[in-house]
């Protein structure tokens, strides 16, 4: 049996969800035919990686010391409700439409679908305790005896953001060799 590597190496995908992978590499999502479907899911994910990478940018500045409070507070509050409501709504179009047909289309990687379902529910409980973070955040006048709060906020949004980006590297090496077979049976 041939063993097939995922693109990244926090992989949780199984060699037997990479056979389409093999097929149609990575450094060669570009040069196929369904690079115009694959390139809106590819987009999608960029966007969502930038997302992130505002919220930990904006944990490191204050940090830093780089950004006052109310600067911090209200950037962070702005970027985290556009951020995870954008997250929110992709995830909901997964679960609702994409991955119910893909699994039909390709049976075989159910198990895949299993594991990006699963990481769905995960990513939205850590949401959830972000979310009431943030609702705190909202209502605090920052005292010195929170600084340790704060900075379990930014650790707990960076963490949230590993998750996500193994996360959208593994839905990667699922969705996209299928999106190129399925325009290869057409």
């Amino acid at each position: 049996m041939m063993l097939y590597k995922p693109s990244h190496p926090h992989s949780l995908l199984q060699d037997d969800q990479l056979f389409l992978l093999q097929r149609f590499p990575q450094d060669k999502w570009r040069m196929l035919p369904s690079f115009s479907g694959a390139a809106g899911w590819l987009g999608m994910h960029d966007s969502l990686r930038f997302g992130q990478g505002m919220l930990d940018h904006l944990g490191r500045q204050y940090l830093e010391q780089k950004l006052d409070w109310e600067t911090f507070r209200q950037r962070l509050l702005h970027e985290a409700y556009l951020h995870y409501g954008h997250l929110d709504g992709h995830h909901r179009l997964e679960d609702d439409e994409h991955f119910p047909k893909m699994r039909l289309q390709q049976p075989k990687l159910a198990s895949g679908f299993d594991l990006l379902e699963n990481d769905h529910h995960q990513i939205a409980e850590r949401l959830s305790e972000v979310d009431r973070d943030l609702l705190r955040l909202r209502q605090t006048q920052l005292q010195p005896s929170q600084q340790k709060w704060v900075e379990q906020l930014i650790d707990n949004i960076k963490q949230s953001g590993e998750l996500l980006y193994r996360h959208l590297a593994d839905e990667e090496d699922l969705v996209i060799p299928l999106l190129a077979l399925q325009q290869e049976a057409n």
